[in-house]
């Protein structure tokens, strides 16, 4: 027997669930400490809840808070303009080098986040993880530690975490925004209405707290097992509520017009969450993106 699925697509459903204390996301497993992507999963705040989620937050925005958004911006910009053919990746190797990572090993971070990525934050439709994906991925996040100097484990937590946050929604952002082909308007304006239109993390789970706790099926472990879909966990799980942010930010009921890409909108979008979980980083994420684009349409 498997659990209930709904999903939930209007704007103002969508935010009031986002603020509601009686839901919860889906926990991910937390193995003992190990430089392996299902460590990883297990020891950020993404996949917390409660006091855990608080406490793990408040240490990233203590790195954040350090960043200044617009040394990232004017960093991204030059890079980007002189390799625009890897200009997905030069916000991964902006934040490597502002979280310490010597210049001449910026490259290899870059190559240790790409291969934990898709595994740390896996794409909705993708199929499981094969044993070499995970493989890969550990070597990925044992790499990226050598690189950051080895720091205590929950703040590689927070930076390997937020560097994978680069390599995938910052980096689908910018994608999406370049796609977006529109007549020249301030980037600012291009970005707000790319998270819109085009949002590079197009849901969000949520299931009714208290979550069952969840455990490691094996001693191997799956770096999945917290967000998969229950019918792939099996036996019986609580209510799922995908949060269709997409569908959201396209409500008439919000936005005129919503299907056509129109810079200068409001910026009522639910891209960056809203209510007890937002984007730790929406103005770092931002910049990086900012930067990005700016080099590239020139």
């Amino acid at each position: 027997m498997t659990s209930p699925h709904r999903t939930v697509r209007r704007h103002h459903e969508v935010r009031a669930m986002l603020a509601d204390p009686g839901l919860t996301v889906l926990p991910a497993p937390r193995p003992p400490f190990a430089l392996t992507v299902a460590w990883l999963r297990g020891a950020v705040s993404r996949f917390a809840d409660g006091p855990e989620h608080a406490a793990r937050r408040a240490a990233a925005e203590e790195v954040l808070a350090a960043l200044d958004p617009a040394a990232l911006r004017a960093e991204t910009f030059r890079q980007a303009s002189a390799h625009p053919e890897q200009a997905g990746l030069v916000p991964v190797r902006v934040l490597a080098r502002a979280f310490g990572v010597p210049e001449a090993d910026a490259g290899r971070a870059v190559r240790a986040v790409a291969a934990l990525a898709p595994v740390y934050l896996p794409a909705p439709d993708a199929p499981p993880p094969t044993g070499p994906d995970i493989a890969s991925a550990d070597e990925g996040v044992a790499l990226l530690s050598r690189l950051l100097g080895d720091p205590e484990p929950a703040r590689l937590a927070v930076l390997a975490g937020l560097l994978a946050q680069a390599c995938d929604s910052t980096a689908g952002l910018i994608r999406n925004a370049l796609a977006a082909g529109t007549q020249p308007c301030p980037v600012e304006g291009l970005l707000a209405e790319t998270l819109r239109h085009d949002p590079p993390v197009r849901a969000l789970r949520r299931t009714p707290a208290p979550a069952r706790p969840a455990t490691l099926d094996d001693a191997a472990g799956s770096a999945m097992v917290g967000e998969m879909e229950p019918e792939a966990r099996g036996g019986t799980e609580p209510e799922v509520v995908v949060l269709d942010v997409a569908a959201a930010n396209r409500d008439p009921a919000v936005f005129d017009d919503p299907d056509r890409f129109r810079p200068g909108r409001a910026p009522n979008h639910l891209t960056f969450g809203a209510g007890l979980r937002p984007c730790p980083a929406p103005e770092v994420a931002l910049a990086l993106a900012a930067g990005v684009v700016m080099a590239v349409r020139r």
